[in-house]
């Protein structure tokens, strides 16, 4: 299946791009701001949080991989469950690891592998 990681390449296309993630760590969505625009100083609307750093990137790109829906959906509730679980529950972080790895798998499918994308309201091919 494919997948998004974090990856330092295409950086420095936009002056407010970002990499505090690991090279090749799984991410997922963060909490936005309200009211902050796509270039706002704090980046929540175009970045995506690496699940084993709990940091950002404003560039993925798409992997071929050969972890399974349930390994992918345990991933993301493993980091859901550090950052949130005694804050919103077990349950909260479970229904929202199975939602958000669908919404993951569904945005990687429309990419080829290799491409590097980045969320702009939508999420894009970097050209």
């Amino acid at each position: 299946m494919k997948l998004l990681v974090a990856t330092s390449s295409g950086q420095g296309k936009r002056k407010n791009d970002f990499n505090f993630c690991n090279e090749g760590e799984i991410v997922t969505f963060a909490f936005e701001c309200d009211g902050e625009s796509i270039d706002g100083t704090c980046g929540c609307r175009r970045s995506m949080s690496g699940v084993t750093t709990h940091k950002a990137t404003t560039t993925m790109t798409v992997i071929k991989s050969s972890m399974t829906k349930e390994e992918v959906v345990e991933t993301i509730y493993a980091s859901l469950e550090k950052g949130w679980g005694n804050m919103m529950g077990k349950e909260w972080c479970r229904k929202t690891a199975i939602r958000d790895t669908n919404d993951l798998l569904d945005i990687a499918s429309t990419f080829k592998v290799g491409d590097v994308i980045e969320k702009r309201g939508k999420f894009q091919k970097r050209t």
